[in-house]
């Protein structure tokens, strides 16, 4: 499943009631884990957040069913922003678009989403968007070609190689 569309998926607890959305997922990408899948609550105007891990994902559809009941998802601890959350990893929406780089500092292209299994916390692998808008591929690398993530994403092969997994 692609993050991008994970984003968004409503949420409903073990007795089938709506408790919010899909907000964004906090991924460490080195080792290949959604670390928390991050659920918005309540009104545009009073949005309270709360993070859940893989144990208490029941199944994910059209839906993502809780293995939590209502007591369960109150004790969840609800904050008023994201950023007040315990995260491990990085939350996607600020690795979508990072400018990805060669080990020889040339410019690949951008991130441009992830596959992953939220239910079983994995990142499969991270989509890289190259080219201009008329001659757009996508490259799908893996966490082992990934050298560092900072301001940038650095790959683990040079230019030509990219090249050549791209078939250009």
């Amino acid at each position: 499943m692609k993050a991008t569309e994970f984003i968004g998926t409503v949420v409903i607890d073990k007795q089938a009631r709506e408790v919010g959305k899909v907000v964004d997922i906090s991924v460490t990408i080195k080792e290949c884990l959604v670390d928390k899948v991050i659920v918005g609550t309540g009104s545009a105007l009073k949005k309270n957040y709360f993070a859940v891990v893989s144990d208490e994902i029941a199944e994910i559809g059209d839906y993502m069913q809780l293995t939590l009941d209502e007591v369960g998802i109150e004790g969840k601890g609800k904050v008023d922003k994201i950023e007040q959350l315990p995260l491990e990893g990085d939350l996607l929406k600020k690795f979508i678009g990072k400018e990805v780089l060669s080990e020889d500092a040339m410019v690949i292209g951008k991130v441009e989403d992830m596959l992953i299994d939220p239910k079983g916390c994995l990142i499969h692998n991270v989509v890289i968007s190259t080219g201009s808008a008329f001659r757009k591929k996508n490259l799908m690398v893996s966490d082992d070609d990934i050298k560092y993530i900072g301001d940038y994403v650095i790959l683990e092969m040079n230019k030509d190689s990219v090249e050549t997994l791209l078939g250009v």
